[in-house]
């Protein structure tokens, strides 16, 4: 799957092969290492064509902050879907997915970080599940209003479950 990478100066398209990446229809030897990763962001060490750069990326879904060098940049990350709605008028964001948090994977509700009638904003932590021996933190993915909490510290949850949503 091919994703468009927009900022205001460039748009440029990602896609991953089995030998590794391809922009805009071109070979990139790219490789990344993880340097450290919190709520909302992860910095990590990136080799492109050969030249090391450590870049930190903020925020998930289709915004987010990549700051290369000191300098941030703005990117809209869209997939081949979000690019045939927006040719046809249609707008991707006000989809039930964007306003529910689901279970990733099986495991344990530790904590729940948002409680009904809470603003929440886009990529703010909203749960945390244990999976795997490993706490995952899970974000909200739009800005808006808790307007259920399905579960509670100490559930269970299968794949899929519906853990939390919001009003848009």
């Amino acid at each position: 799957m091919a994703l468009s990478l927009r900022t205001s100066h460039h748009d440029t398209t990602l896609g991953r092969t089995a030998d590794g990446y391809m922009v805009d229809g071109s070979s990139l030897d790219l490789r990344r290492s993880v340097l450290s990763a919190r709520s909302g962001a992860e910095t990590m060490m990136v080799v492109l064509d050969g030249r090391p750069r450590v870049v930190t990326v903020e925020g998930h879904g289709a915004e987010v902050r990549v700051w290369v060098g000191g300098t941030p940049i703005e990117v809209a990350i869209r997939t081949d879907a979000d690019l045939l709605l927006e040719r046809f008028g249609l707008d991707a964001g006000d989809t039930a997915a964007d306003r529910e948090v689901r279970a990733p994977m099986p495991g344990l509700v530790l904590r729940m970080l948002a409680d009904v009638g809470q603003e929440v904003e886009a990529g703010q932590g909203v749960a945390v599940l244990e999976a795997m021996k490993m706490e995952n933190e899970l974000t909200a993915p739009a800005a808006g209003t808790v307007a259920a909490v399905h579960v509670g510290p100490g559930d269970a949850v299968g794949k899929n479950d519906l853990l939390l949503e919001l009003d848009g």
